[in-house]
């Protein structure tokens, strides 16, 4: 297996924070990941966004509008030494209304 660093961006996000109206935010990560190729690559990231807990239970978004993951770059890497595994904390910023 190779290992992967993928950069993920996640929009339309509808986060509630504190006492404040839920508003719509952005995030960036890098997930890494070991697969077999850049395809496997992306799908492991992805599913390990979906699976995440806390930031599927953050989320208030409803069926219609539902939040997205895209992948912004997938880089082969030798090593995970130094890395925060399995992912990078969330860059996050808020989206224009």
């Amino acid at each position: 297996m190779k290992k992967f660093k993928v950069l993920v961006r996640g929009k339309n996000y509808l986060i509630r924070a504190a006492e404040n109206p839920p508003r719509k935010v952005g995030f960036y990560t890098t997930a890494f990941v070991e697969a077999s190729n850049t395809e496997q690559a992306e799908a492991a990231a992805v599913e390990l966004l979906r699976n995440d807990l806390n930031l599927r239970s953050a989320s208030e978004n409803k069926a219609p509008d539902p939040p997205k993951l895209q992948i912004e770059s997938i880089e082969e890497t030798q090593s995970f030494d130094g890395c925060n595994l399995p992912r990078t904390g969330l860059a996050i910023y808020e989206e224009e209304s």
